[in-house]
């Protein structure tokens, strides 16, 4: 009988646990060739890390207008390529609190002028939390709290629905069994 109890007991926390999604800091490498730029555009996350590798002999400066008054606050040397040393490549976090979401343009210089520019899009990295026996929210995070992603709510949803009947078909069982005992 208490072993019955006991069971229950494990079955009914284990339905209840919550789950957790996570992700780490990601990277992303752009590649500044003699006459190109690649990719020429990106969308990443804050709390990411921008990498500019230089593939020319010439120097480049990385300047970005962080905070939009119009002057750049971030500026970034680079040297020409070598592989030796790591003077050729620029690293730049997207420190979460810093930025806000939107477009920015990354200024490439090249000798005292505009070589290129990047199209870089900004989003935030605001994670949603939602209980595994919530149906109408999603179990996992969305980005800057507007953008919902309704194929993977209505997944969730199904999915916590069989959770739910699972539980009540476990606990059924286990009642059914103690009352023949």
């Amino acid at each position: 009988m208490t072993c019955v109890k006991a069971l229950t007991a494990i079955i009914v926390i284990i339905m209840l646990m919550p789950t957790a999604v996570g992700h780490g800091a990601n990277s992303y490498s752009f590649i500044m060739r003699n006459q190109s730029l690649q990719p020429s555009e990106a969308q990443v996350l804050d709390n990411s890390t921008i990498i500019f590798y230089n593939a020319a002999e010439n120097n480049r400066t990385i300047l970005i207008d962080s905070n939009r008054d119009g002057e750049n606050d971030i500026s970034c040397e680079v040297g020409p390529s070598n592989t030796s040393s790591i003077s050729d490549e620029c690293s730049i976090w997207l420190e979460p609190g810093k930025w806000e979401s939107g477009e920015y343009e990354v200024k490439i210089m090249s000798n005292g002028s505009l070589w290129n520019t990047l199209s870089l899009v900004i989003s935030l990295d605001n994670h949603t939390e939602a209980s595994s026996l919530d149906l109408a929210a999603p179990s996992d995070y969305s980005f800057n709290n507007e953008q919902t992603n309704k194929g993977n709510s209505e997944k969730s949803g199904i999915a916590n629905i069989y959770q739910i009947g699972l539980l009540v078909l476990i606990t059924a069982g286990l009642f059914v069994s103690r009352k023949k005992s």
